[in-house]
């Protein structure tokens, strides 16, 4: 798959065109003329894409076959795009690409919602995210999607986001700052006493969250 070309046809770009030398230069020879910045995340987008291009074929194939397939690539796609050049992590690529075919698959319109979604996306490290599925997500909920199997690639992985306490709390503050965690008080019997304690937990939202960028086709 040639990322630029893909691109275009989504855009619905004609060859020729003044916008079409623009994407040209821009993923072609932004070098040469010395925008290093912006090839730099040209050259990011294609890595992004490159990786993940039978599921953005999958993507496309859909697109053209739904009755709203210019809402798709007009509204919706210039935002994974965005999405895509601007996030600091490569291992957020997929998790933006499934959240644009859950999307798709669910038939959705709501424009606000997935703006919604992506902006709490943008201000999660892709640990944050481990840290909310591996400690919050209830495990009954993950029959949807084997999430652990998709996100934790093994042992190594996993110790790769092994943070100190310090960095935990602060996560889970962003995560409870976000709406995605909430501390809910719980009472606890002690014989003739009870007593309170707060338990963090994930909220509806943080639940749809996770299923709305979890969720994709089986391999």
């Amino acid at each position: 798959m040639e990322p630029y070309r893909y691109l275009k046809e989504m855009f619905g770009i004609v060859e020729g065109t003044a916008i079409d030398n623009v994407l040209d230069i821009g993923l072609g020879s932004a070098p040469i003329v010395g925008k290093i910045y912006q090839s730099y995340k040209f050259m990011k987008l294609e890595k992004r894409m490159n990786i993940n291009q039978k599921q953005l074929l999958t993507i496309k194939t859909k697109i053209e076959n739904s009755e709203n397939e210019r809402f798709y690539k007009q509204e919706i796609f210039p935002l994974i795009v965005k999405k895509l050049m601007e996030d600091d992590e490569d291992e957020k690529a997929k998790v933006i690409i499934d959240g644009f075919e859950y999307f798709i698959d669910n038939n959705l319109k709501e424009v606000e919602r997935i703006y919604h979604y992506y902006d709490v996306l943008t201000e999660l490290r892709y640990s944050d995210i481990i840290l909310l599925i591996d400690r919050y997500f209830p495990t009954d909920m993950r029959k949807i999607k084997p999430l652990q199997s998709t996100w934790f690639i093994n042992e190594w992985e996993r110790a790769r986001y092994q943070e100190k306490d310090a960095i935990i709390n602060y996560q889970v503050n962003k995560l409870i700052r976000l709406g995605l965690l909430k501390e809910e008080e719980v009472f606890i019997d002690e014989g003739y006493t009870r007593e309170s304690i707060y338990k963090v937990i994930i909220t509806d939202f943080g639940r749809r969250f996770l299923e709305f960028f979890a969720f994709d086709e089986d391999e």
